[in-house]
This record gives structure tokens, sequence and C-alpha cells, in this order.
């Protein structure tokens, strides 16, 4: 079978994260165009794939121009519904970055237009995909611990100093706490717990008057249909890192610098240009950390943590280390 034609829209940070790993795939999923309103941010892109590409300062043109089959999403949030749309109207299958949409009426006229073309659609979520996530899964489905009672997921990071623009830290417009990392931690959760979610309550707040325009910490329980509870704690200030708790291991399966904050970065006092933000990612540096911080590139390689997740069943509780899962019966 042929590879899949892959077009990248909006040549991001998110779309760094992810072209290493379509670096290996090559004869599963070729890269064959990018669209973005910035030329710089494609031949960067481009050069870190490691091929020639068309690129298109439009999107819907990427999507009329025969050179992709399918389109990964990766443009502000509140930009998904129009380019979706674009990639149905083309014949286009489609893979969109969390969140789906900023509002419920978004996400509603996409899956219209979805069902409207007969193409595909693949929310892309991530977490559910950590190998640690995974297991602690297979144990809660084997029963052998009995059915999930309830599940925690708590995650404090450094969200409001990852040098961010104002569309970045926007509520209406899609981003945010709430956008941003909560579509993880539901993810998660739904996924450890299985079945339908019955109620939902939350409180968020903004206290950081830097960022009035944005959600920067929450508070949310949430109740399967089977009674299964949850708790999500997310903290976007930068006051603490919930690394501290999970033997220093975060996201990038990789040890972190300056997990105890002995050092910190300057704190942000406004959202930063497109251009300071761009020239961090160029410099290799793209969530502006300062003397100290970041990823201990040094380290050995080992299991992604997004924050601290503990499932308690009937018979037991399971959480994440970072060398497997640990089972307490």
């Amino acid at each position: 079978m042929d590879p899949i034609r892959l077009g990248i829209a909006g040549a991001g940070i998110g779309s760094l994260q992810t072209v290493g790993d379509l670096k290996t795939l090559k004869d599963k999923v070729r890269l064959t165009a990018i669209a973005d309103i910035r030329r710089d941010n494609m031949e960067y892109l481009a050069g870190r794939y490691g091929e020639e590409v068309p690129f298109f300062d439009d999107v819907a043109a990427m999507c009329k121009s025969g050179t992709i089959g399918a389109v990964w999403i990766a443009t502000p949030n509140s930009l998904h519904l129009e380019h979706t749309r674009a990639a149905a109207e083309n014949g286009i299958h489609v893979i969109c970055e969390k969140p789906m949409a900023a509002t419920l009426d978004q996400c509603l006229a996409m899956v219209e237009a979805i069902e409207g073309a007969g193409v595909r659609y693949v929310q892309g979520h991530s977490k559910v995909y950590d190998v640690p996530i995974r297991e602690m899964g297979k144990v809660v489905r084997s029963g052998d611990l009995g059915r999930a009672v309830h599940i925690h997921t708590w995650n404090w990071n450094d969200l409001l100093l990852r040098g961010a623009m104002p569309s970045d830290l926007t509520t209406a417009g899609g981003s945010g706490a709430l956008f941003r990392q909560g579509p993880h931690q539901v993810d998660i959760v739904r996924y450890l717990g299985g079945g339908e979610v019955r109620s939902l309550r939350a409180v968020a707040g903004r206290w950081d008057p830097n960022f009035p325009d944005c959600e920067g910490s929450y508070s949310a329980f949430m109740e399967f249909e089977d009674g299964t509870a949850a708790t999500l704690v997310f903290d976007g200030y930068g006051y603490f890192d919930i690394r501290e708790l999970t033997w220093g291991w975060g996201e990038g399966a990789r040890k972190g610098l300056n997990t105890d904050s002995v050092e910190p970065r300057e704190r942000p006092t406004r959202p930063i240009t497109p251009e300071e933000k761009y020239a961090n990612v160029h410099s290799g540096n793209p969530y502006g950390y300062g003397k100290g911080s970041g990823i201990d590139r040094d380290s050995p390689e080992g299991l992604p943590f997004f924050g601290l997740t503990v499932v308690t069943c009937e018979r037991g509780v399971i959480r994440q280390s970072p060398d497997g899962i640990y089972v307490y019966g």
C-alpha cells in the first residue's frame, strides 16, 4: 500500500514535536506539503524533516492542490472549523490537534462537514498512547483488582511562563489552561475509567493579572455512569512543578532540570510577540526556558509523565513509576 500523503497545517511547536516521528514512518506516511503564514516556519519544519516539500500560505489552497490525501490540523484552535471544512470539501481526511474547536457549535459544524463529505476524522489526543497509561488501563480492565473506584490526575507546570503569544492565552479563542491542558487530563481519565460520563463540575481561576483573558488553573470532579469518580487538577502558574513528585520525569520521557525551582526563570509580565516566540522555536528553546531550566538531554530516556495519576480499584491501587507501573494489592 502506498504511504499516506500528509499535509501539515500550521508549522508551529506542535508540528515540530511530531516531525521527528514522521521521519521514522516514511514507508507509511510521507510529508508532502506544509501550510503556514510564515515561510520561515515552513522552511525550519521542512529542514527538520529532511526533505523539500511544497509550501502554501493558505490551508485551503494546500487542500485543493492534489498534493495530499490527509491533513494534520495544528493551526490556532479558533481556526480548526475553517480548516476542517476546507479539507472535507476537497475529500481530504483530517487529523486535528486538541482541542477539537473553541466552542461546541464549532465542534458540531465540524462533524457535519466531515459526515457530509464522507471523509475520516481523527481527534489528535496523545496521552492515552503513553505506554504507562495504556498499561494502567490494561490492569483496570483485567478485573484483577476489581473495578475502578476513583481516579486522580493532577499536574502543576509552567504553562503561563512558556513564552506565549496573545492568541495562546485567550479562553474565547480556545486557549489557556482549559483548552490546552484540560483535554489531556480528560483523555487520561476517560481512558482509565471507560464508559460514559454522567456529570462534570469544576472551578477555574484567572489569578495572574498579567494574563487576564484565560484561566491558569482548575479543579474538576467527574463522575462516570457506573459511579467511578475522578478528580482533575491543573495549575499552570509555575510556582510548583509536579515533577518533584514524579522522580523528576515529565512529558518528554526525560528528567527535567531545575524541578525544585532553585533557579527559577524570570516571570513574564505580558504575552510575547510572534517574532519573539519563533526566535525561541528556531533557537531550539520553544518554551523560552531560562538558565538552568528545561529538559536534561543527557538523562536516559524513561517513561513519559503527564503529571501524577493514581487509580484506586476495589482491591488495589495503581500508579506510574519511571520504569513501569506500581500495583499495590
